[in-house]
């Protein structure tokens, strides 16, 4: 009776101690410390939300980089989609070519 007592209270201040130290680990990351001729110096710092809204896919200029790297001269936006993007000019053989990319990283070509 004894040890399962010992064993409930042990699991009780292991789940406890967790409880305790887990709402205090993201605030760790908002919090700077700066030690300076004033002495240290605590600052709570807001999160930039410019990384969080930046958008993550392909550019523009990424896209025709891209053309140009396929060997398309003169390469130009011709339209642009939440899912893709395409690229016209003109070929490696002098033809008038149009390049499908994925408007997501890296800009993968689909057509």
């Amino acid at each position: 009776m004894k040890n399962m007592v010992r064993k409930f209270l042990s699991t009780a201040l292991v789940v406890a101690s967790a409880l305790i130290v887990l709402p205090s680990a993201p605030l760790a990351q908002s919090l700077d410390l700066y030690i300076g001729r004033d002495g240290p110096n605590l600052e709570y710092r807001e999160q930039d939300r410019r990384y969080y809204d930046r958008r993550r896919g392909c550019s523009e200029r990424q896209a025709i980089r891209r053309a140009r790297g396929y060997g398309m001269r003169d390469p130009a936006i011709q339209s642009v989609t939440r899912r893709s993007i395409v690229v016209d000019g003109i070929g490696r053989r002098g033809e008038f070519t149009a390049l499908r990319l994925a408007n997501r990283e890296g800009c993968p070509r689909i057509g």
